[in-house]
């Protein structure tokens, strides 16, 4: 016998689950499990007719607009098994869904409404309660006066507790969990990807928000994690979630939105869209989020997310397989999409500035020659969108590497300003400034970056340079072992360690941290053991063949040994070819305190627009 429906109630158990069909949550053990809005809706489907087939026709009507979607086979495959996965089912087993062949499924587990009593206010009193009639009658009016008083205190202050526990809550911080893709075709994971970043990277336009990087999101993110869990992991008070699916042109987009602390779900919608509007709607899609968590939205800012980001869906794949490629320290190869991306559409800002990030990067990393193509690409950008934010990022960079440092800030402070929660501008900035000697307003970026970044290798990375430049040694060695152990890939993580440790004078230590494949360290090892100190920079300077001792690596060999002029030869030698080694290392590193007060080296200080009085800190302060 078929049971009967169940489809009045709020709250459904079945096992250990408990799904709650109001606010849209599965629960197991009171522990809410992250399963996104369409699976949801077809779980609740199956659960409010237990026992009964649920036809795929009647799936199809409910939960996917037929006139929209063509490739409902797949997706409806897609949300059985996230089901399947969170309810630790099997389709070959199954112990709650079971699969009719073309046909539908069946809930074959025995679901039970949650009765909710509401309390009975006409209850007789417990027994042994019964007032003395006589008593009650003697009973003075000022007595049962104070009775009334203080029974209206109570409750007056149980209102107000509850009044503030309940009442909405302003919220500040927030964090956009990776979207999952609703196809079963490995291409349209980049959509999903490239989703979830484009809605953080527009309420990362919010300047009243704190956004959590995607990066640490992603890193953050599980399946089976509470969101308080996560929250905490990310510093935020509230999560942002949801799946993505697309079909021929359009793209349907299910978000919710979740308070933390609570694990209520806030507001949630779904959007049909068409592929070429996939941008704009991120814009549309933030803006109602900070509606629903009363976030400060500036006129400006809601101009902006307003604009229309039109973009041709074969650009829009090319730019988030770009944007995916370039988050994996894939620099060329996000190079050539963002390339092709701009080739199909040179009006594309957002190309554009991600071919400019790309080309920037690669400079960073040895290919001098990309940053004049970075600086061209960005210019392109803000033709095309005067704040685009990445752009604005690359041109700070390029324009530091060209020791113009005025123009370096003007350009990091216009990209913060266009996207306050930008974490890699942050941490960029943090960079430059702490290379510049600008150490204090350097460790308030890194540290911003690092709240907005928590757990980014690159972030970290960013901040051994300024931990660095401070001479905060062992928290330079904290970030980097911090990058290392979350990235063990990670090459420059080697060398960083090692030079922090040589720093501190742990020789022995800084070569068991070196790169192993270095055909140096063997000679430095046996140089250390015989020699000592000077035995060790002794070596390190004969390792430097006599036509090539110029540049901060030979002057810092030259300060240890003693020989003050050779190394100011050869940082000026360095300093005439405008070397990038002299722009990051001469104002900062310890060894060349004693040249501070010599003019020529006060003139290189000043032709790099640092002023010569700058303060500097004392190692570990």
């Amino acid at each position: 016998m078929l049971s009967s429906p169940v489809s009045t109630a709020r709250r459904l158990t079945f096992g250990p689950f408990e799904a709650d069909l109001h606010s849209g949550e599965l629960r197991k053990g009171g522990v809410r499990l992250r399963l996104q809005a369409q699976p949801f809706q077809l779980l609740v489907m199956l659960l409010e007719r237990p026992g009964e087939l649920v036809t795929r026709e009647e799936i199809c009507q409910k939960l996917w607009s037929a006139d929209t979607f063509v490739d409902f086979d797949r997706s409806l495959g897609t949300a059985i098994n996230k089901i399947r996965e969170v309810l630790q089912d099997s389709a070959t087993e199954p112990r709650f869904v079971e699969t009719l062949p073309r046909r539908g499924y069946r809930f074959i587990a025995p679901v039970v409404p949650v009765v909710e009593h509401s309390p009975d206010v006409s209850s007789p009193p417990p027994l042994g309660s019964t007032p003395n009639k006589e008593e009650a009658e003697h009973r003075s009016p000022f007595s049962r006066g104070l009775v009334w008083a203080g029974a209206s205190v109570v409750l007056l202050l149980t209102a107000l507790v509850a009044w503030y526990v309940l009442r909405p809550h302003p919220i500040d911080s927030i964090a956009v969990l990776p979207l999952t893709s609703l196809s079963t075709d490995p291409s349209q994971q980049f959509l999903a990807y490239g989703v979830t970043d484009e809605l953080t990277t527009n309420l990362a336009q919010i300047n009243s928000l704190r956004v959590s990087s995607h990066t640490s999101s992603t890193a953050c993110s599980g399946t089976q994690k509470p969101a308080s869990q996560m929250a905490r992991c990310l510093g935020v008070e509230s999560l942002v979630e949801g799946s993505v699916a697309k079909s021929g042109d359009r793209v349907r987009l299910t978000v919710q939105l979740i308070d933390a602390a609570s694990d209520r779900h806030l507001w949630a919608h779904t959007y049909e869209i068409q592929a070429s509007n996939i941008l704009t709607a991120q814009g549309e899609l933030a803006r109602e989020i900070a509606q629903s968590i009363s976030a400060v939205v500036t006129p400006k800012e809601r101009d902006q997310l307003s604009r229309p980001h039109p973009m041709k869906p074969e650009v829009a794949d090319l730019y988030f397989r770009g944007s995916y490629a370039l988050t994996n320290q894939h620099a060329v190869e996000a190079r050539d999409l963002f390339s092709q991306a701009t080739q199909v559409d040179p009006d594309s800002a957002e190309a554009w500035a991600g071919l400019a990030d790309a080309l920037h990067t690669m400079a960073v990393f040895g290919d001098r020659q990309a940053f004049p193509r970075a600086k061209d690409a960005a210019n392109k950008a803000l033709a095309i969108d005067g704040s685009q934010a990445q752009a604005l990022m690359v041109l700070g960079v390029v324009s530091g590497a060209d020791w113009n440092p005025t123009e370096s800030e003007k350009y990091f402070r216009q990209a913060i300003a266009a996207r306050p929660s930008y974490a890699r501008a942050h941490a960029l900035f943090g960079v430059v400034l702490a290379h510049r000697r600008k150490f204090d307003e350097g460790i308030q970026q890194i540290e911003l970056a690092r709240r907005l970044d928590p757990i980014s290798v690159e972030t970290n990375a960013f901040a051994w340079h300024v931990y660095f430049c401070t001479r905060k040694y062992d928290e330079a060695l904290g970030v980097i072992l911090a990058a290392r152990e979350a990235d063990p890939t990670f090459g420059p993580a080697h060398w960083r360690l090692y030079v922090s440790l040589e720093q501190k004078g742990e020789y022995q230590k800084a070569l068991e941290m070196a790169d192993p494949g270095n055909p140096e360290v063997a000679g430095l090892r046996a140089a250390l053991a015989s020699g000592g100190e000077r035995g060790y920079w002794q070596q390190k300077l004969n390792n430097i063949p006599l036509d090539k001792r110029i540049g901060v690596h030979a002057a810092t060999c030259y300060m240890h040994l003693g020989m003050r002029e050779e190394a100011l030869k050869a940082l000026e030698a360095s300093y005439q070819i405008r070397g990038r080694d002299v722009s990051l290392w001469l104002p900062i590193r310890e060894e060349f305190d004693p040249l501070q007060s010599e003019p020529r080296f006060q003139k290189m200080l000043e032709g790099m627009g640092i002023p010569v009085d700058s303060g500097f800190p004392h190692r570990g302060s």
